[in-house]
């Protein structure tokens, strides 16, 4: 019997930026890589400087781990080949490399007997804290694939990683949108940009000390909303997302 290589890859598309080839276990232990083509394959080794480039899946029955690292809107078609390619998936670990998606997009794999999981780098950290969700043999592995010195793994239960990716949303595209909101409402205060982007910056880091030392305690209650609705009614989009937003905070905070 042959010796099980450690880790498999499938991956299509650019590799240069992925965090694959920051994980120094990887290269040590990497065997078959599988693409799109033998010749994308090819040039995923090669990048990577370690591995093989491999035609189908039958090479993966050796690996007792198994990176999946496609777009988003590849990973059904991907999987559905993995389980019918024919190979025996018990016993193996499969880990998602994506940001977004979990390790329920694996569940086709764990009905045949794989443990599943993901992983992602988390927002902030310079590649020095990863999260990773999923059965526990994918967590182990995925640790012992990613931590090294200062890199470090957060693990989770699966199917928690949407709790984590609402911090994501909130922090990210919904602040967003409310910082455009402050910073359109500042500008039509005249108020110099020097001046807004220091104002907007001691807001946030004040809101965020109040939160982390009294909870929510430390909320800052919403004053005189209706002259800023009647300000803003010039932009009614404006308006009504600060209305709403103070409306449903309001009702948020109120049931707590």
């Amino acid at each position: 019997m042959k010796k099980a290589q450690s880790v498999g890859l499938i991956g299509t598309g650019s590799l240069t930026d992925s965090p694959l080839t920051r994980f120094w276990y990887l290269r040590e232990r990497l065997g078959p890589v599988k693409s799109a083509s033998y010749r994308v394959a090819s040039r995923i080794a090669n990048m990577l400087r370690a591995g093989h480039p491999v035609k189908d899946y039958a090479e993966f029955e050796n690996c007792d781990l198994v990176l999946v690292y496609v777009p988003e809107e590849s990973v059904s078609q991907v999987v559905n080949e993995m389980a019918s390619a024919g190979i025996s998936w018990r016993g193996k670990a499969v880990v998602l490399c994506s940001t977004w998606l979990d390790s329920g997009a694996l569940l086709d794999l764990a009905a045949l007997g794989a443990s599943i999981g993901s992983i992602s780098t988390i927002p902030g950290f310079d590649d020095e804290r990863y999260l990773v969700e999923g059965d526990p043999p994918a967590i182990r592995h995925s640790k012992n694939l990613v931590e090294y010195r200062e890199r470090r793994v957060v693990a989770i239960e699966r199917p928690l990683k949407p709790f984590y990716l609402a911090a994501l949303t909130c922090t990210g595209s919904l602040l967003f949108a409310l910082l455009y909101v402050a910073w359109e409402s500042l500008r039509r205060a005249r108020i110099p940009p020097g001046l807004s982007a220091k104002l907007v910056e001691r807001q946030i880091t004040r809101t965020l000390r109040g939160y982390l030392k009294g909870g929510l305690r430390g909320y800052p209650e919403i004053r005189e909303l209706p002259r800023q609705l009647d300000a803003l009614s010039i932009d009614p989009e404006l308006a009504q997302y600060l209305e709403q937003s103070s409306r449903l905070v309001s009702r948020l905070i109120a049931k707590r």
